[in-house]
């Protein structure tokens, strides 16, 4: 069982490679690839394991972001982007009580790496009373 839920604003920070999304047959050992899964405009899609800030809901630790292929091929460990189009997450159960989270969007805008803002934050900077000073 599984819900869905509209999303006003999402931004994310990829930290995973993106990989192509497959829709399968059987289970366990009988389990093969049946093709592609695609959008609602049948697009094919990739997923990319992020952690995600999603309004109205908040905080999502370990999500898939399911992107159409070309929005996803540039996505790198570290990218922060801004996710738009038409929003949503899917929220479903997984084993021993965990919740499984997919946020698909249409398009990105990147924001920039995570380690620039890491950097520019480290780095101390002189007040303009400081300035006058030296």
């Amino acid at each position: 069982m599984a819900i869905e839920i509209p999303l006003t604003s999402v931004t994310a920070l990829v930290t995973g490679e993106p990989r192509e999304r497959q829709l399968y047959e059987g289970r366990g050992e009988d389990r093969k690839v049946k093709g592609r899964a695609t959008d609602s405009e049948g697009r094919p899609v990739t997923v990319v394991t992020a952690v995600v800030l999603a309004a109205p809901i908040g905080l999502l630790g370990d999500a898939n972001l399911q992107l159409p292929d070309i929005q996803a091929a540039g996505l790198v460990p570290g990218a922060i982007v801004r996710v738009k189009g038409t929003l949503s997450a899917r929220l479903s159960g997984g084993d021993y009580a965990a919740i499984r989270s997919t946020v698909a969007g249409d398009r990105v805008t990147p924001l920039g790496q995570w380690s620039d803002w890491i950097a520019n934050e480290g780095r101390p900077s002189k007040t303009s009373d400081a300035r006058q000073a030296a």
